[in-house]
């Protein structure tokens, strides 16, 4: 079910701080969905987080940036919860319509992802 149908309301109502990315993917060839592990709902005394999805469509560029050093390690000492938290969402909007996003994780300086695209929705799932 989608529940916020673009950037302004994702932000009033939602923080993805310390929240969890689970899954990347590619719905099709211009729409990518990132879903992610709710931290807050654990804050609010719920019984279990929910989980939600990002979906960015009409995406004119993305750029993925995984860091040399992670790749390097064996599996086993990847700690994937703490490479994929959440720390920063920023959002800008060009005078073309655009909109551009960078999700930062377990680097301050450098996102793991930034996209370029025409809309962004919120699902519960």
């Amino acid at each position: 079910m989608i529940i916020a149908n673009n950037y302004k309301e994702i932000k009033d109502h939602f923080d993805f701080t310390d929240s969890i990315i689970t899954d990347i993917k590619w719905n099709n060839p211009l729409d990518l969905s990132i879903t992610i592990d709710y931290y807050w709902d654990v804050q609010e005394n719920r019984e279990e987080n929910r989980t939600f999805v990002l979906h960015f469509t009409d995406c004119l560029a993305v750029e993925y940036k995984m860091w040399k050093e992670v790749i390097g390690m064996s599996r086993e000492d990847l700690h994937f919860d703490s490479l994929f938290t959440m720390i920063r969402f920023e959002h800008a909007a060009d005078s073309s319509g655009f909109q551009h996003f960078r999700i930062y994780t377990f680097d301050y300086t450098e996102p793991l992802l930034q996209i370029i695209c025409k809309q962004v929705q919120l699902e519960e799932v």
